[in-house]
């Protein structure tokens, strides 16, 4: 299931996020080295366990989040990417 999110960090062309992004891109709109969060398209997959990867790409990172049945890439701007990524990290482990 999709739920709708607005923040001034996010683009405005695409705003659904998969239960299981919703509050690792919450949390990311409160942390002030991120700049801009872009919401990728939402893919139905087979069932399985939720889980967060990361990737360095230009400007930021790259989140692939996997809930129970759907996935979703989210792009986050940031000069401070290694940061990023262990906050959120964090942040999803402890969830």
């Amino acid at each position: 299931m999709s739920h709708s999110f607005s923040h001034k960090k996010l683009t405005r062309s695409h705003t659904s996020l998969i239960e299981a992004a919703e509050g690792v891109v919450k949390h990311a709109t409160e942390i002030p080295e991120v700049s801009k969060i872009s919401l990728g398209v939402i893919k139905q997959i087979s069932v399985g366990r939720p889980r967060i990867k990361f990737l360095p790409i230009t400007g930021g990172i790259k989140a692939t989040i996997r809930g129970n049945a759907s996935i979703q890439e989210i792009f986050i701007y940031t000069t401070s990417a290694d940061k990023i990524v262990r906050i959120l990290a964090d942040f999803f482990e402890d969830k």
